[in-house]
Order: C-alpha cells, then structure tokens, then sequence
C-alpha cells in the first residue's frame, strides 16, 4: 500500500473522531444544562420566607431549611437553653416562628426558696415543674391558675388546722401558719379594735388551736331627768302670820346623763356612766310667809318693796350676833330637833341633797372636813350658816350643820346641800334624797 492510500486513511479517521468529539462535546454541554436547570428548579421549589416573632421584633429571612433551629440561627438570632421556638403556622411558601424567652419565676416553701426559668404556663405548672405538693387547705398566691409573668414570686403557706369561735358558733377553719394575727387577718377575718381575743396575738398559730373572738362593741347612751327644784320659804313682816306669797316662780331642770353601754357578741355585759351634764337649771320656788303679829293692809308699793327686799340681810345679822335664838322678828317658825329641844328658825329649803368625803381636804374657808359640815352655794345659804337637816317625815336625820364648804353641783344647782359623811360607803347609801334644810336663827 502506498503512501497515498495510508494518508487518506487517516484522514478519514480524524474526520470520524472530530465528528465524535463534537457530538461528545454537545452532549456533555446538554446534559450539564439540564442538570443545571433541574437544579434551578429544585431550589425554587424549596425557597420560603420564614417570619420570626422575638418578643416586639418580627424578624424575615428567607430560607430552604426545615430546621427551626438552624432558620433562627440563619436570621442571626440565638436561643438559649431555657428558650423555646414554637412553630405557629407553616405553608409552602411560608413558616411562622415564635421564641418564648425564658424568664425566672421564685418559688417560696416549707422555709425555702427555689427559682425556676419558665417560658410559660400557670402557677400551678410551675409548682408541678418544681415538685412542691400543696392540698386545698394551703395557701398559694398568685392563685393557682394565674399565668407566670417574668420575675414572678409564688408563696406556698402551709394550712394549720383551728378551732375558731366567733358570732356564738365554733368552725373548723384552716389558717396559715405565723402569728395568731396575721392568720386572722390572711384568711379575711376583720378584727375590730375591740374585741377580746382568747389567744395573744403575737403567739404563733400550732394545729388543734382553740381561739375564741368575743365582738366588743360599745355604745353611748344618754338618759333625762328632772332635776326638782327648790322650795325656798322667806319670812316676811309685812305678811301677816298665815299668808304666803310666790316671790318666784319654780321650775324643775333637766339633768342629762352619758353611760356608755358595752355589748359582747350583741348582748349587753356592763354599763358605765362617764358624766352628767345640766341641759336647764332648775328655778327656785320663793315663798313669802307672813311673820307680821297684826293683820295690816299692803299696797302694792309696800309688797313691792318686800319683794325687792334683801331677805338674806336680816339673817346675816342674826348670825353675826352667835348662838341660836329662840324668838326673832323674822322667825319663820320653830323646830323641835330629835333630843326634843325647839329652836327658831328663819327660812326652811325644801330640795335635793347628796353626801361626800373627802378626809384629807380642806373646806372653802380652811378648816377640816368633818361630820356636820356641808358644801352649799354660798349665794344661797352664806358660810358660817347654822343649819339643821332632816326629811320632811323625820325618817332621816342629819341633824345640826354649819356651812363652811363649796359644793360644785350646789353651784351648778344641781342640788341644795352637799353632806359630809365619814365613809364612801355612807355616801353611797344615802344617794340622793329631798331634805328639809331650816336656816336656824
């Protein structure tokens, strides 16, 4: 074979493997674009926008992954180990996202504390989470079904069991434990100031307790009376022996007391009396009684001119001369005393009289205390006035008296005479009586 033949041989095989190598060529270029576009389309497919919700902050990412986790880290945020990622809604085309952020919540019981990191729930979830037992006598705030808020404190008190007696009827009540008080006052019991509790306060509450509450309430009461007034006779000389006449006018006052009444569990225990008050002073009554020996006309100027008279003139007179006389121009009358003895006297009081003791005092004008001394108002019956005193039957008797002292309730004429007695115990059994008080001459 020549070399003619060899040469165009081998140019047909170039040609062949030319041809091969750009068929090749192309297939490879098609087969990589149809990868290529598969992938493409691959990608689409998968491609979504993920929303993430961190608190106020939405956060967008768009993403091919299926990994929460790896979504959040892909938008830059971090979770931590107490932190939750909560898939809210997912589609196709889109993912929701919501991060709980862990916060503490403070569990206090059976004297200590513990603290937990919580995303959310209840307290009761919480007490659950923490395994701390509680029954329906304990006392649990917030309330079992409050939702957990960050920086939350939970109080377990453990419920003690006591007997509480209140309104007149005994319970069976479940109280916190502490002070007698702060129990009380835990579970919603009002005390008022006061009631009488039979347990102090202060002490602490122990299961089987017996406390009983008695309800003190106090009330003001106020009651009226007559006040009586006084019958005052005068002598007068220009009456004659077996006539009166009304100088004045008499009219009773009105005595106002306070008590204040104490009610335990509404039924009335004890009453008290706390003062007296004069809402109207009593008037005296005057009487005019005639001493004159011989019946005598009176125009009205001379009655006038008794009427204005100063009574109390001649009677002072009577008593600077000393002694008791038996006969006096303006003698009222006589009195015969218990021993049987007759004195004169000038004026007779007729009106209340109370007792009083008083052993280390001193009298208005300086001198002791003693039986047969009386307080008067000395407008009335002036000081240094001989006296004697007895009911109008003779059933009490005083007997004889000077006046030497002050009474504040004579002042206030509240009564007539003040008389001193030896003893509170003979105070308080005369009382307060209507008396006969003779002026003696």
């Amino acid at each position: 074979m020549n070399n003619s033949h060899k040469q165009s041989r081998n140019e047909v095989r170039r040609e062949k493997r030319s041809k091969l190598s750009t068929l090749k060529r192309f297939t490879a270029i098609a087969v990589i674009g149809v990868l290529g576009a598969a992938s493409v389309l691959s990608a689409a497919s998968v491609s979504r926008v993920a929303y993430i919700t961190d608190g106020e902050q939405v956060y967008t990412v768009t993403t091919t992954g299926t990994d929460t986790s790896e979504i959040i880290e892909g938008a830059g945020l971090e979770l931590s180990d107490f932190d939750k990622a909560v898939v809210v809604e997912e589609s196709g085309e889109r993912i929701d996202i919501r991060i709980l952020r862990a916060f503490s919540v403070k569990i206090s019981a059976d004297g200590g504390a513990r603290f937990l990191d919580l995303t959310e729930g209840t307290v009761a979830d919480a007490l659950d989470k923490a395994e701390v037992k509680y029954t329906a006598n304990d006392f649990i705030t917030p309330t079992l079904t409050t939702p957990l808020t960050e920086d939350m404190v939970i109080d377990v008190v453990r419920g003690v069991k006591v007997y509480l007696t209140c309104d007149g009827a005994t319970n069976v009540v479940y109280v916190p434990q502490g002070k007698v008080g702060d129990a009380l006052e835990y579970i919603g019991y009002q005390l008022c100031e006061d009631d009488d509790v039979s347990v102090d306060l202060n002490a602490q509450v122990e299961s089987g307790m017996s406390i009983k509450v008695d309800r003190v309430e106090y009330k003001t009461r106020y009651e009226k009376e007559k006040i009586s007034h006084t019958v005052i006779e005068e002598a007068s000389p220009t009456l004659p022996i077996g006539q009166t006449k009304v100088k004045q006018q008499g009219r009773d006052g009105v005595l106002e007391t306070t008590y204040t009444d104490k009610y335990v569990d509404g039924e009335l225990k004890d009453t008290e009396q706390i003062g007296t008050k004069v809402l109207r002073k009593p008037i005296d009554e005057i009487v005019l009684v005639g001493t004159a020996q011989e019946t005598q006309a009176v125009g009205s100027s001379a009655l006038d001119t008794s009427v204005q008279t100063d009574v109390y003139a001649d009677v002072n007179a009577d008593f600077s001369a000393g002694g008791l006389s038996t006969s006096n121009s303006n003698s009222l009358g006589t009195i015969t005393d218990i021993s049987g003895s007759a004195f004169s006297y000038s004026k007779m009081i007729v009106g209340t009289c109370t007792a009083y003791n008083e052993p280390d005092g001193v009298t208005a004008i300086g001198t002791v205390p003693r039986v047969g001394i009386v307080a008067v108002n000395p407008n009335v019956i002036p000081y240094g006035t001989r006296l004697y005193i007895t009911s109008a039957d003779g059933s009490y008797v005083y007997g004889y008296a000077v006046a030497e002292d002050t009474g504040g309730a004579c002042m206030a004429g509240d009564i007539v005479v003040d008389l001193y007695m030896d003893s509170e115990e003979a105070c308080q059994d005369f009382g307060r009586q209507e008396l006969c008080i003779y002026v003696l001459n």
